[in-house]
């Protein structure tokens, strides 16, 4: 990746933001950025600063994928977090598709503190559990320990598995005899256990269609299938990234302001048609309203990327620059074109990078 950090490197602006990104406290503003070239300094400023994790928010889902797969290009191991629908509440239209991809995340911050996760701007509207609470409700099981298989089903239970006859999808657990199935919502497969006793057997992973066994495991950690919510201390998405190793970067603000606000407005409107219709006991804190989490953002380290200077409303901008980018013509097959070009941005001194 050198290749891709050598030309920014050059850039006289790009020492400045990477000194100001080392201090800074609040949103340091960077205009003039194509959308293509967002990734690319999203990569460049985290590597030159050294940067251990990294929250991206963008407007929508839709934007979110996009910027999320550019950022893949630099970044393998980078995650999506997916927001979920705060019209339906709780109730999750996918099955536990939401659930599950939220909890690889949340796993990957507990295990992990170098991660690069891509959100959108109503996947941090949303009350959660602290994750120290999340990892009280951990269960953790080795080779040789011992178990109680009643106390694991009542543990199982309270934790959003559904207990089957015999283990099919992700947040189900069976138990026969002496043989208990559990297929977590962070594993790509399920485990079996097998008791001697009280004591753990042997533990491996298995194919769900040929139940052949896959791996033999010395230890496992099974995160819960259901996202826990604490009324009395609820937090952030944001505040699952530690302030003094994490840089948030904010593609558009004035475009994550609107659809904020887009977000509450349906959200207030959603719960009037449901209290109207005489439904009861409505989460009354489910949302973390724009204002409150805009407070947060303005006490982190952030970057701004835009293409356009923002308007600054109640974003409190520390340091502004602005890039000279000049995007590169669709040439459509025609490789005659592109020679010319070529050739006409070596006699101007360009750095010139090919990528198939």
């Amino acid at each position: 990746m050198k290749a891709f950090l050598q030309p920014l490197q050059m850039l006289a602006e790009m020492e400045n933001i990477t000194q100001c990104v080392k201090q800074n406290k609040g949103i340091l503003s960077v205009s003039g950025c194509m959308e293509s070239q967002k990734a690319h300094m999203i990569y460049g400023i985290s590597e030159a600063c050294g940067v251990k994790s990294r929250l991206i928010l963008a407007e929508d889902e839709r934007h979110a994928r996009e910027l999320f797969e550019d950022i893949r290009f630099y970044d393998k191991k980078a995650l999506f977090y997916p927001a979920k629908d705060l019209l339906f509440f709780q109730a999750d239209i996918h099955g536990n598709l939401l659930v599950r991809q939220r909890m690889q995340v949340i796993r990957a911050l507990m295990e992990d503190p170098c991660v690069t996760v891509v959100t959108s701007i109503d996947g941090c509207m949303d009350y959660l559990a602290p994750l120290e609470r999340i990892g009280e409700r951990l269960l953790h099981f080795r080779n040789d320990s011992e178990m109680d298989p009643e106390l694991l089903k009542k543990s199982l239970v309270s934790m959003g598995y559904e207990r089957v006859g015999q283990v099919e999808l992700p947040g189900q657990f069976a138990i026969r005899g002496n043989i208990i199935d559990i297929y977590p919502l962070t594993e790509e497969a399920p485990w079996r256990i097998e008791l001697w006793g009280d004591e753990i057997d042997s533990i491996r992973s298995f194919d769900i269609q040929s139940q052949r066994s896959l791996e033999n495991l010395e230890e496992i950690t099974i995160y819960p299938a259901a996202e826990p919510f604490d009324e009395k201390k609820p937090v952030s998405f944001v505040d699952y990234f530690p302030k003094n190793q994490t840089v948030i970067f904010l593609d558009e603000p004035n475009h994550l302001v609107e659809s904020a606000g887009r977000t509450e407005e349906e959200y207030v409107q959603s719960r009037k048609n449901r209290e109207e219709k005489g439904q009861q006991q409505l989460p009354g804190n489910w949302l973390c309203g724009f204002r409150d989490l805009q407070k947060k953002l303005n006490r982190q380290n952030c970057v701004a990327l835009s293409v356009l200077d923002f308007q600054r409303g109640d974003w409190k901008v520390s340091e502004s620059f602005s890039m000279t980018v000049r995007s590169v013509a669709s040439y459509n097959s025609s490789f005659e074109l592109l020679v010319k070009d070529l050739k006409n941005y070596k006699k101007q001194g360009y750095s010139i990078v090919l990528l198939s």
